[in-house]
């Protein structure tokens, strides 16, 4: 898998960006709110002297993993991402978002559909942000759609808007890492992952962050055992 961010920079829009690892890292390198076009924008479509992609085809692309792929000032740049993304129909693309609610004026005019080659993700962290975030999701044409339950800060009920498993391709769920993480509780884990199942949605619990409480007690994850606790807790399903 390959993380391509093919611009750098955001803002905070909602309680889930208070810690997150992007103004952690890259304030040390640049301002937040200013974005910054990366130098290898146009990685996915170079080529080397034997005229062979440098990226190589048959693998997922996350885009926008330390951004926002509907990020206002990136308006001017994306058709030519889309573009690139287009071209390379030989490669699956996950594009991340918190700011759904723009991607109906930010498509290309032949989406249609949706891209085969393309998954959106919107990334939600209590009930108000799935509650907002969603509903534009469920209404927007794409091949793929999945959502990203990270950092889980409260309790979320699916049910509210999600009723069929052709709503939504897979959920993902994670705790909070990094200065000030904020806990994820097990309990609130377990009825999504229940919720899911009983829809017939794919649930994967990869992160249990720094902090999990369960049954009323906060416990305190060491980094390098989170991804394996969180498999342990043998909540993900297919």
């Amino acid at each position: 898998m390959f993380t391509f961010n093919p611009w750098l920079g955001c803002h905070k829009i909602s309680s889930g960006c208070q810690n997150c690892y992007v103004f952690s890292f890259d304030n040390e390198k640049h301002n937040s709110n200013n974005i910054i076009i990366n130098k290898n924008f146009d990685i996915l479509i170079r080529k080397n002297k034997q005229g062979h992609y440098l990226i190589s085809g048959g693998q997922d692309v996350i885009i926008c993993q330390k951004s926002d792929f509907f990020l206002e000032e990136a308006d001017n740049y994306r058709l030519k991402l889309f573009k690139m993304i287009k071209e390379r129909k030989d490669i699956h693309f996950i594009l991340l978002t918190k700011r759904i609610e723009r991607a109906i004026n930010c498509l290309p005019n032949d989406w249609g559909d949706g891209y085969k080659n393309v998954t959106i993700t919107v990334s939600c962290e209590d009930q108000m942000t799935f509650d907002k975030r969603i509903p534009h999701l469920l209404k927007l044409k794409a091949f793929s759609k999945t959502i990203m339950l990270a950092p889980l800060l409260d309790e979320v009920d699916i049910t509210k808007l999600i009723k069929s498993k052709d709503d939504i391709e897979y959920i993902n769920c994670g705790g909070e890492n990094y200065k000030g993480a904020r806990p994820i509780h097990y309990e609130h884990i377990k009825k999504i992952s229940e919720d899911s199942l009983k829809l017939g949605i794919p649930f994967y619990f990869f992160d249990t962050g720094a902090y999990l409480i369960k049954e009323g007690k906060k416990y305190f994850i060491p980094f390098e055992k989170r991804y394996t606790q969180a498999f342990l807790a043998n909540l993900s399903h297919n």
